[in-house]
């Protein structure tokens, strides 16, 4: 019997035969965590939960720390019944979810359901193994759509999850800001909470505090915190519209962080808190810009992360931070406190993690690797960037001594990927940092049947036209961070690699798309719950298309206002048609806040037709 996990044990020995699991009999265990291997066993007959024994026990439950000595390890044999012995409770809820892995793959003969004799030795590589959800670009799921995710992550082992958080709390004294949101609320969140530690995960809060606040800071009520409120220069050229960053040199910034994070933490039972700090480019072109003149902007930034990073320590013993500011300015990172945890963060295959780890390995401080799942700015993802990137970064992670993988699913720009799209990323981020042997011995092709078998429990080839989806962008000139067919839709007017992409290749993808559009009916006839994933998969399909046609468009017309009116009508039709089956989809998953922020952002090229040059969309 061919047997498929994810992640792949350590040892896996199968010895030969198999046994009938039988329609009643007894579970022993040293302790009550059992819940979900009677969930898993139920559908296969009625078992009675005992702690006694006779040694007639079909399955056996046992903690014992002297024989594995390893945290969160585990041993499973199985031979005239099932036992798994572990380290500690997690250990043994590890090895429940790999048992229900082999159940959901036995066979039914004569009247019976069958697992192979076999023998399973497990245990981790990284300690911390965590997946981060972005609930801030419009796009907040429902509470049952978060519970199946953690119920899921949980079975691949992942034993953390953060939520990204910019506005999407429902803040005392702040309605304004999250009112059209509909964001989590303080029962949401211990209600949550709960939820993941009884499957072994860690829930940490992620509230960004000094950049990405532009949800605020567009409020008159927030403005005078901004330290640019105009807008300010990147680094890369171009100009961002809109205030992002609070300003150092405004005293009531650290009250304004003071409230929120008093308002937040206390909700969530971890010891641990990240308070984000990334991307403040701002910093030194508005309210902060004399003193970053004067004392250096490396230096600015490092007092106000320590001033943040004090009111974070009131409620949490461990503060994380994103490292991409710090890394600029080096001679900082050994003056950081070392009850910190850099995050050490990029998104493209080739991003040099190696040297990124080395900065903090010298250090002395803790971090963390934080790859990402390649889906944003793209609407069919980039598998294949995911991929290599996660490779990238769990190996240098590993080799310097990281401490966690935390692996990221942004929604930049509405949010406009549905859920599907992100699980090659983060079960091969779970399968690596389990088992860091799977860089060298787990292939995609197996990888994408383990999706197939584990996460939409299915045998048909679901997960391998996703993949198919996420390597079309290949094809044409590369962007970093998304696909030419998302950019040109969303920023018709800024797109300049027109020149390089041939007509051939716009036609060419297109009939790709529409292959796999066709693929995708036949893998999902006839099944409700696998046309659920489906239709999801084909809206995207639609917004690539779209994306296509825009790139047909800059090539023959030069930019969208010279479209023909006739076509232009058309192409608007199109949009509209696509935009209502997303409204559709977006209901069933997620919350009625943000959808209108989310299609704002799609639709932006109707209003650039028009005239409306106005820049980037917070």
């Amino acid at each position: 019997m061919n047997l498929t996990f994810l992640p792949n044990p350590k040892v896996v020995k199968i010895t030969g035969g198999a046994i009938d699991i039988p329609r009643s009999g007894y579970i022993y265990t040293t302790n009550e965590k059992i819940g979900l291997l009677c969930k898993s066993i139920a559908p296969f007959g009625s078992f009675i939960v005992t702690k006694s024994t006779k040694n007639d026990e079909f399955v056996k439950l046992i903690v014992n720390p002297d024989i594995l000595p390893k945290p969160e390890s585990y041993k499973m044999i199985i031979n005239e019944g099932i036992t798994i012995l572990a380290h500690d409770d997690a250990g043994l809820y590890y090895g429940i979810q790999t048992l229900k892995q082999i159940l959901r793959q036995s066979v039914f003969s004569n009247f019976s359901y069958k697992v192979p004799r076999l023998y399973i030795e497990d245990y981790p590589d990284f300690s911390k193994r965590g997946i981060m959800i972005d609930i801030s670009r419009d796009r907040i799921p429902k509470m049952e759509t978060l519970k199946m995710l953690i119920e899921k992550l949980s079975e691949f082992k992942i034993n953390q999850v953060q939520l990204y958080m910019e506005h999407t709390f429902a803040y005392r004294n702040h309605e304004k800001v999250w009112k059209e949101y509909s964001p989590l609320t303080h029962e949401e969140i211990i209600e949550l909470d709960l939820f993941c530690k009884e499957r072994f995960i860690e829930l940490v809060p992620n509230q960004n505090t000094f950049g990405h606040l532009s949800k605020w800071l567009v409020h008159e009520e927030y403005r005078h915190l901004a330290e640019a409120p105009d807008g300010h220069d990147y680094p890369w050229g171009g100009r961002y519209e809109y205030p992002f960053s609070i300003s150092p040199a405004v005293r009531e910034s650290i009250e304004f962080v003071s409230e929120l994070l008093n308002d937040l933490l206390p909700n969530f039972s971890s010891n641990q808190v990240n308070i984000g700090c990334d991307e403040t480019f701002d910093l030194g072109q508005g309210k902060s810009k004399e003193i970053c003149d004067r004392m250096g902007r490396g230096k600015v930034y490092f007092d106000f992360l320590m001033k943040i990073y004090n009111i974070a320590k009131r409620y949490k013993n461990t503060v994380m931070f994103w490292g991409d500011i710090i890394e600029n300015h080096p001679e900082f990172i050994e003056k950081l406190q070392g009850d910190m945890i850099a995050m050490v963060w990029g998104y493209e295959a080739n991003h040099p993690f190696e040297e990124k780890c080395q900065l903090y390995s010298k250090s002395g401080l803790s971090f963390y690797v934080c790859p990402g799942t390649s889906t944003w700015n793209t609407f069919i993802g980039r598998t294949d960037n995911a991929i290599e990137n996660i490779k990238n970064a769990i190996y240098n992670g590993y080799k310097s001594g990281a401490i966690g993988v935390l692996t990221t699913d942004w929604g930049d720009n509405g949010h406009p990927q549905h859920l599907p799209f992100s699980w090659i990323g983060c079960v091969y981020s779970a399968a690596l940092s389990w088992n860091i042997g799977s860089i060298e011995t787990l292939k995609v092709d197996e990888l994408l049947e383990s999706i197939n078998q584990h996460v939409f429990e299915t045998e048909r080839n679901i997960a391998q036209l996703i993949y198919k989806l996420g390597v079309l962008h290949n094809k044409l000139p590369y962007t970093p961070n998304g696909t030419p067919y998302f950019y040109a839709f969303i920023y018709p007017e800024r797109f300049n690699l027109i020149e390089r992409i041939d007509n051939k290749l716009i036609e060419e993808i297109t009939d790709n798309l529409k292959e796999i559009d066709n693929q995708l009916n036949e893998v999902s006839k006839n099944d409700e719950r696998l046309s659920e994933i489906s239709e999801q998969i084909k809206n995207n399909i639609a917004f690539a298309k779209l994306g296509l046609k825009v790139l047909d468009y800059l090539k023959r017309y030069g930019n969208i206002q010279n479209i023909p009116e006739h076509e232009w009508s058309v192409f608007e039709s199109e949009i509209d048609e696509v935009i209502m089956e997303y409204r559709r989809i977006w209901v069933k998953w997620n919350r009625p806040g943000g959808i209108e922020q989310s299609i704002h952002k799609l639709t932006r090229i109707k209003r650039v037709r028009n005239g409306d040059m106005r820049g980037l969309i917070f």
